[in-house]
């Protein structure tokens, strides 16, 4: 059996522990896509494990944040027929620190693209976190009044650095879904007002 992740081989637990008097760590060995035991890999045998597979699951295994939804108007309504705003503060890339196979290394998740859901059967894919008024993105006009549940779904491409070498990307990209938010559209009554 070869040493490697992904399609069968070597995983990485991250736990310490001693092979023959040298120090190592515990690994999860599979065969034919099925977990058949653990072995302790010496440090100086670490070099086997595929570092990139064991980075990719880091990469889809850590709890990377949703992002914020900001409705103008706020207080949770808005009007029908009316270009209401959306967009999120949060844009920046994330790095998380972990070890992998007794390396430091650092794995980055950079936002790409935002799937904003209106709660109306619509929704809309972009590059754009949106931006807050005056200067409208991502905005929708509701046909009717009602109540919706909003969401936003963040993706993230990755990157990873081992020590202190070059960023290099990661194949994989992730998805991210927000929390349900309550919106309701209503519909703006004219008012006789006697001065």
């Amino acid at each position: 059996m070869t040493i490697q992740c992904g399609n069968g081989g070597i995983c990485s637990e991250h736990v310490e522990c001693e092979e023959g008097g040298a120090a190592g760590f515990w690994h999860d060995v599979f065969l034919n896509g099925n977990d058949v035991g653990d072995v302790c890999v010496p440090e100086n045998e670490v070099d086997q494990v595929n570092i990139a597979q064991l980075i990719l699951r880091e990469f889809r295994r850590i709890a990377w944040p949703d992002s914020e939804l900001v409705v103008q108007p706020p207080g949770g309504k808005t009007l029908v027929n009316f270009e209401t705003n959306f967009y999120t503060p949060d844009h920046a890339a994330i790095t998380q620190d972990v070890v992998l196979a007794g390396r430091r290394v650092a794995i980055r998740a950079v936002p790409t693209s935002y799937t904003f859901h209106f709660g109306d059967g619509t929704s809309t894919t972009t590059d754009s976190p949106g931006a807050p008024h005056p200067d409208l993105d991502v905005t929708h006009a509701y046909q009717r009044t009602g109540k919706v549940t909003l969401g936003l779904d963040t993706t993230y491409a990755g990157e990873y650095r081992i020590g202190d070498g070059d960023w290099v990307a990661i194949t994989e990209t992730l998805t991210v879904a927000g929390d349900g938010q309550p919106l309701e559209i209503v519909e703006a009554l004219p008012q006789l007002v006697i001065r």
